[in-house]
Formats: C-alpha cells, structure tokens, sequence
C-alpha cells in the first residue's frame, strides 16, 4: 500500500564535516606468513622384485594342470583398495660433499609396500586368484636437517605397475617385478616473507636409478589459474572524499541552467585498493528558490562504480594525481521524489600541497542528453585525498 509522502519544508543542511578520513592502504608489501616449507623433493622411480609363494589350495590346481600339460600363465594387477603405502623405517645422519660443499644429510631408509592381486591361468582359463602384499626398501639421501625427523617427512606412491617375469617356479613360487613412482617431502612449519611462485621438484640425483623406458611416472603438474575470475586486479589509485561546499553554481536541466547550493560528496574509492568495494554518495542542496526551475535539490546514489582510471593532467590545474569513475545510479529528486535512471562520470584530483582540489561530476540521461554539471575547484585540500596504490607492476625487478 503507498502511502503519500509530503516534502519537508524549509531548508536542511547536512552539519559541515571538514576532514576526509584517509583511504585505507593495501599496497604491495613485506608480508609474514605460516607455511609448511618444504626442505626437500625428491620423485624416483624404482624396480623391486618379489618370490610369492603360490596358496596352496591354488597350489594344488596349478600342479594339477602342470601334469595335464597345460600352458601356465600369470598376471598381476593392483586393487583399487588398499593403496599402496610407504613408511620411514631408519634414519641416519651422514656429512657428504655436494659440489665441493659438505653437508650434513639424513640417510632415510623407506619400506614401500602394496597390496596386489595374481590371477593363474591354464589354456588361458582362470584357474585361481589371490592377494598378496610384496615389499621392498631403499635409502634415499634428504635434506634433513636436525632437528627434523620421520615426522616431517611425507612419502606418496603416485603410481605402480606389477608384471609377472614368467610362469611358475620351482616350489610353487612366481616371480612378480614391481616397478613403483614415489614422492617423498621433507616438510616443516615456517615463517617467511616471501614473493612466491611455484617450485618444481629435483631430480633424486644422489643417484636415482633411471626409469623403465616402458613405464614413465605421471608428470608433477599445477592446475591452472582462472585470471579473468581470481584474483581480482587491484586498483592503481584510490581516494576517500567528505566534502561540504557552500554556495557554488552548478548546471542543471535541458537545457543547461545555472542554478545555487550546496554540494555534499562522501566517497570511498578503492578502499583497500579493493575495486569492488567503492562507494559514493552525491547531494545538492538548492538554495535559491526564486529561479524559474523550482528546487532543484537532489541526492545521485551510484548501482555501479568502474575501477579507477588514474589521471596525472587536468587542463589548467597544476595536479598531483587523480582518478576518473564511471557508471550507472539513480537521481531522486528531493521536493517531488521523482526518480531517475542516469549515467556518471566523477573525477577527483589533488592539485600541488596547499592549493583547493577539484571534483568534477557529470550526469546523462537514458537519451545520452547532459542534465547535469558540477565543476568545482575549491575543494579543501583537508576534505579530499587522492593517493596511489602500489602493485606488482610498479615494482623493478633487478637481476644481481
């Protein structure tokens, strides 16, 4: 239900406030953060070969299809569940010379286990089936220093590949040749500055045996970035506006009149250099009554404010630096309450130490027909802040 709202009459001026709190900074900094730095990473690749003793229930088959004559034949393949696992069994300290240097290293003895399922067949018929878990162990040289332990160390089997090297032995054994790709981290909780980027892992040259041509671990791989998403460019200026500016003219209407007030700007663009979280609000106060155009008081609340286009020249103004924005809002009209869609553009610029600075905004109609003008150049330098946002692209990186 609407219900008719009357004008307030007489005059009310917003209580003068004369100082523009300063934008809130997020420039490009030192900055401390807690990480899981990592020590060391190694990835190798590695053949281990295993005698599995037949059951003997698929013993007592496999025998039995021998003296019949039939061809016996094995595959070997690896579950889904359980996954294979590596586990930290020994670690000794050791001084070796790295490229003339002698370092303190830690020796670590891993057991790499897996659970694999062996299939036996006779005339290429299934004859029988079972699990077993084969298991080897290497010496891997780390980068541990004291006083890290097995606790700091994360191992990973990323890939496994089991074949039989041929058919039944003697004693109801099969030979079984596990190729397996590990991952092993050294890992511990850190501190840092730092400008990141990612880090690809070394080679286990301390020696790594070469892998099986035929077999190749997967490739370490990060998934990509999505740039036009995240992370949202910052922006390359900002400026915090509490403005109060009695009996300046401004234009107004179609065509342009010259009309008498006050003007209020309260603005935080790219607080925290953050584009998204601008915001403004614009009020003219008309206090000349006797033109023919009535009162002319309005409030503009922008729907949409553009990132910052940072200006360095205004022509006739000694500037220091500024911005441009842009968008969309609505103009409600303060005696009738008549609302209207329009679109904006609001510079602010600080001119040299001392001097008044400068607002300018423009508004257009839904026709693209000016209606509204505001060019002032006596802001308070106190009421006004323009400052610049410092990014990646403003540092010089140097090479020593």
């Amino acid at each position: 239900m609407k219900h008719p709202v009357k004008p307030i009459m007489g005059r009310q001026l917003p209580t003068p406030t004369p100082t523009a709190t300063p934008p809130t900074p997020n420039n490009l900094q030192e900055e401390c953060i807690r990480v899981q730095k990592v020590y060391d990473w190694v990835v190798l690749a590695n053949s281990y070969r295993n005698k599995i003793a037949l059951p003997d229930d698929c013993r007592a088959l496999v025998d039995a299809a021998i003296r019949a004559g039939q061809d016996i034949s094995i595959s070997c393949v690896e579950p889904v569940s359980p996954g294979p696992s590596c586990s930290v069994v020994s670690i000794r300290r050791e001084n070796i010379t790295v490229n003339g240097t002698t370092v303190r290293v830690g020796v670590v003895r891993f057991v790499f286990s897996a659970t694999v399922i062996v299939r036996v067949f006779a005339d290429g018929t299934p004859l029988c089936e079972f699990t077993t878990t084969v298991q080897f162990d290497q010496e891997v040289v780390l980068c541990l220093p004291e006083p890290l332990d097995e606790d700091n160390i994360v191992c990973r089997i990323s890939a496994l590949e089991c074949s039989p090297t041929g058919n039944v032995l003697l004693g109801g054994m099969v030979q079984l040749d596990v190729i397996v790709c590990v991952e092993i981290q050294v890992e511990a909780e850190v501190k840092l500055e730092v400008l990141a980027k990612f880090c690809s892992p070394r080679p286990n040259n301390i020696p790594v045996p070469s892998p099986t041509p035929s077999f190749r671990c997967p490739p370490i791989t990060f998934p990509p970035q999505c740039p036009p998403i995240f992370p949202v460019r910052n922006c390359d200026c900002q400026a915090s506006v509490n403005a109060l500016i009695p009996n300046v003219s401004i234009s107004i209407g179609i065509p342009l009149e010259i009309a008498v007030g006050t003007v209020q700007l309260i603005a935080d663009i790219c607080p925290s250099c953050d584009p998204s979280s601008s915001s403004f609000t614009f009020n003219f106060f008309d206090t000349v009554l006797t033109d023919l155009l009535g009162d002319q008081s309005f409030s503009f609340s922008p729907t949409s404010i553009s990132s910052p286009t940072c200006i360095t020249v205004l022509p006739g103004l000694d500037l220091i630096t500024g911005l441009v924005v842009s968008g969309t809002g609505v103009r409600t009209f303060t005696a009738t309450g008549a609302q209207e869609f329009m679109t904006y553009s609001l510079t602010l610029a600080e001119t040299a130490l001392g001097l008044p600075d400068v607002i300018i905004l423009t508004l257009t109609d839904a026709n693209g027909i000016l209606v509204f003008s505001a060019n002032l150049t006596i802001v308070p330098d106190e009421q006004l802040l323009v400052r610049d946002c410092v990014t990646f692209g403003d540092i010089v990186i140097t090479t020593p």
